[in-house]
């Protein structure tokens, strides 16, 4: 796991996984043992359309708020193909519009229990230009998603983890030009995506979700989610992290993904905005 940021943060705190403690052995007792606390179970989702007859509409905005960081693209090396790749290539972690809006941000409710049902049409992430399209992708667990490779002449790897290490594969196979590798969401959650082929910068994150109440954030930064049944929720709000920490080997390892919530009210057939701001001091704070 990558090291937290040292940031402020302003009325919301970054997720971080805790500490595993030393381990101590068990010592005998006469006393009556502790009663554990029951454990709190996440919502099994249910489609439910009864639920629906008035539904509502939540949507806002992510912003960069601050300075922005400077974020040098990486030179492609002699292993990385820069004759058909170019000899640089740009940092895809932080896309920021000239009017402040964030892309790439993903927003879903976590607590959600019953509403409409999942759209598990398949869906596309490109290889163009030694570069993922798109970056960031969400969708429902089931779906399937569908891996091309538009490079003409190149021969492209995906390779892909489930969370933010290298320890638990979800799948690693060769991606030929013209070619399409096709494979089925079967876990919520993040995965990452990279390229073992040479194209070290190549970086790409899928979101799967139980529901279908999720949105990632477009080119100027906004997001919206429909079909909302009535009811007072969680919103989580997630960004991949843009710091260049470290290089493992020839591939950049970024600071951790900034991850935040806040509770958000859908009145029957209402409209919720819900703000956020990305900054270089403020790590994500609601509006």
């Amino acid at each position: 796991m990558r090291p937290l940021p040292l940031v402020a943060l302003l009325g919301l705190v970054a997720c971080r996984r805790a500490p595993s403690q030393p381990h101590e052995p068990a010592r005998p007792s006469t006393a009556a043992p502790a009663v554990a606390p029951a454990a709190v179970a996440a919502p099994i989702y249910r489609v439910d359309p009864t639920v629906l007859d008035h539904p509502g509409v939540l949507r806002g905005s992510v912003r960069w708020s601050g300075p922005r960081p400077s974020t040098a693209p990486m030179a492609v090396g002699p292993g990385g193909n820069p004759d058909l790749c170019g000899a640089t290539q740009g940092d895809p972690t932080l896309v920021v519009a000239p009017d402040g809006g964030v892309a790439n941000s993903v927003l879903w409710l976590s607590d959600i229990a019953r509403g409409a049902a999942p759209d598990l049409s398949p869906v596309t992430v490109d290889q163009l230009g030694c570069r993922y399209e798109p970056h960031v992708l969400a969708l429902p667990v089931g779906a399937e998603v569908r891996f091309g490779n538009s490079d003409h002449g190149l021969l492209h790897n995906v390779h892909a983890y489930y969370g933010y290490d290298d320890d638990d594969n979800w799948f690693n196979q060769a991606s030929p030009h013209g070619l399409t590798v096709s494979k089925r969401v079967q876990r919520a959650g993040v995965a990452r995506l990279i390229c073992d082929a040479g194209h070290v910068w190549m970086l790409a994150y899928v979101h799967a979700f139980t529901h279908p109440y999720y949105a990632v954030t477009d080119a100027s930064g906004r997001y919206e989610l429909r079909a909302v049944p009535p009811g007072r929720y969680t919103l989580r709000f997630w960004h991949e992290g843009w710091t260049r920490r470290a290089m493992e080997g020839n591939r950049p390892r970024f600071s951790p993904a900034v991850e935040t919530s806040r509770v958000v009210d859908v009145a029957p057939g209402g409209t919720v905005t819900a703000d956020f701001s990305l900054g270089p001091d403020a790590v994500a704070v609601a509006r």
